[in-house]
């Protein structure tokens, strides 16, 4: 079994997430394989920077709000390249995560 781990600037774009979606899937037609995916390119430091932030009771929105971005730009880009991907879907999810991380900011 062969596992492809893609992360930081591997994700930093809807070009680079299409490479590793097309790496993993060329990797599983030639072998067991698996993929997995961490953080896009500065979404741990944003996250970073919420906790430490809410921390000190400092406002949080701008890494909130850029982390969120990255996200939309992101998912926005897939959806140009191909239709079929589920934007709206996709965009729920995005944002059922980040009330999460709100809440869990304001627990802080």
């Amino acid at each position: 079994m062969r596992v492809l781990k893609f992360g930081g600037t591997s994700l930093a774009n809807p070009e680079r997430f299409s490479q590793a979606a097309k790496l993993i899937e060329q990797a599983h037609l030639e072998e067991q394989a698996a993929g997995v995916l961490s953080a896009p390119a500065k979404i741990t430091n944003h996250l970073v920077a919420l906790s430490e932030k809410a921390s000190l009771n400092q406002p949080t929105d701008p890494h909130f709000n850029e982390a969120l971005d990255i996200f939309y730009n992101i998912i926005n880009g897939l959806h140009t390249q191909n239709n079929n991907f589920d934007l709206a879907g996709t965009k729920q999810i995005i944002d059922q995560e980040f009330q999460q991380i709100a809440s869990l900011l304001e627990q802080i």
